[in-house]
């Protein structure tokens, strides 16, 4: 073979072994494909404080039980059960010594995927009060309950007590009856006019106590009065088959109680949901881009979304179409504030729904050389609740309460591809 077929064949050689490292670099440089993580379940956090009734600062060490979850607050009063991932009723139990136990429901809605919601509460607890009264049964007394709606429980002479085992208790007893908050149960409440919380627990009286307890009101009275009292081994309340009389000349409910518990004078608030409006919402974040060359997970997305419910009209408002006003309207006005509370995480009502900006947790991965376009939009719930009242003619007047609720957020996102642009000249580059 002469010189030149064997420099022929080296160079074909040469340009083979050049040609077969070319396709094996396009072949390595081959993007391969990122799968996209599935959308994750909704999450449910709730978020509270624990007050003192007394003197209303926060309550440290109180053991706080949900189900097979507990915790205890810090020196803040706090407590907080975050990344739940079941929708439904919770019940949180309050326990903490030298005050009343404590409970409290709420209910979340099904979220949609990759979203958190959380509700924020507010929770008093009342202390044990030093001055209990003594009281000898066989000897009958009676127990003054003061506080903004004054009342009086009675034992009747030769009453005998058993304790909630069945035991006979004789001699002097230590009585606690004081005022309570009311205890929310449920998503829908009869909220109370007077609630009292009667210790020790679990007595069990021979004849009935009468109960009398001074109507709030000076120139109407509820219309529809019932006994009930808190089963706690249920974790809710039942109604009592011992009616509620009015005495129209002294202004006052009475009823009987053979048992010590917690029991409330309730009334009917019917809640109607009459719609909602969507309201798109400002995605601070709205357009997210992948300029580098590897995938990029986003985690949350800020946006700005109104907060809060309010009572469009206000409740005097309302109240004052309906003829009522002074010192009534006055006391129901703190009324129904506080017995539509539970239906917002025992918030107060604002006078408009304000903007506030919240980070919403999400799982999104963004590709090379694409961007996330997010949008939101936010349901602004409207509610009807109504109630009643007579007047001492015995007219019976109905009264509808609306609010206005800032409601979850749903975000929709869109993957989409974009370009880079390119400068001409020097060694170029991207945007």
């Amino acid at each position: 073979m002469n010189a030149r077929k064997k420099t022929t064949m080296l160079i074909r050689t040469m340009l083979y072994a050049l040609l077969i490292v070319s396709f094996a670099g396009l072949t390595s440089c081959e993007k391969k494909p990122v799968p996209i993580p599935e959308p994750q379940p909704a999450k449910y956090t709730i978020k509270g404080q624990v007050l003192s009734q007394q003197t209303n600062a926060p309550l440290a060490g109180v053991l706080v039980s949900m189900g097979i979850l507990s915790q205890t607050t810090n020196a803040t009063g706090s407590f907080e059960f975050k990344d739940l991932t079941t929708a439904g009723k919770y019940t949180l139990a309050f326990t903490k010594a030298d005050f009343f136990n404590a409970n409290y429901s709420i209910e979340f809605q099904a979220a949609p995927l990759n979203s958190t919601l959380t509700y924020n509460i507010s929770v008093t607890m009342v202390p044990f009060v030093p001055g209990v009264t003594p009281i000898t049964p066989a000897s009958g007394g009676t127990i003054n309950i003061t506080g903004t709606t004054p009342a009086t429980l009675t034992i009747p002479a030769g009453t005998t007590v058993t304790d909630k085992n069945g035991v006979a208790v004789t001699g002097s007893i230590n009585i606690t009856a004081v005022k309570a908050p009311d205890i929310v149960s449920g998503t829908v409440n009869n909220p109370g006019v007077a609630v009292f919380r009667f210790e020790p627990s679990g007595l069990q009286f021979s004849n009935p106590l009468p109960l009398v307890v001074n109507n709030p009101l000076t120139g109407y009275r509820f219309t529809n009065i019932r006994l009930e009292f808190y089963n706690e081994t249920l974790g809710q309340w039942e109604i009592k088959t011992q009616p509620v009389t009015y005495n129209t000349s002294t202004n006052k409910y009475g009823t009987t109680i053979n048992h010590f518990s917690v029991y409330k004078l309730a009334t009917d608030i019917l809640k109607t949901y009459l719609g909602a409006t969507l309201e798109n919402v400002t995605v601070v974040n709205n357009s997210i881009e992948n300029r580098s060359l590897l995938p990029v997970t986003i985690t949350s997305i800020q946006v700005q979304r109104k907060n809060g419910y309010k009572f469009d009209p206000a409740i005097t408002t309302a109240l004052t179409a309906k003829g009522i006003t002074g010192a009534d309207a006055t006391a129901l006005k703190t009324w129904i504030e506080d017995a539509i509370k539970p239906y917002y995480g025992n918030n107060s009502a604002i006078t408009d729904l304000v903007t506030v900006n919240e980070n919403i947790g999400v799982s999104r991965v963004i590709m090379p050389d694409n961007k996330l376009v997010t949008t939101g939009v936010q349901a602004i719930d409207s509610d009807k609740y109504v109630f009643s009242v007579t007047t001492p003619a015995g007219v019976t007047i109905l009264v509808d309460i609306i609010v206005k609720s800032a409601r979850a957020v749903a975000l929709t996102h869109e993957d989409m591809h974009y370009t880079h642009g390119t400068h001409g000249g020097g060694g170029g580059g991207t945007n």
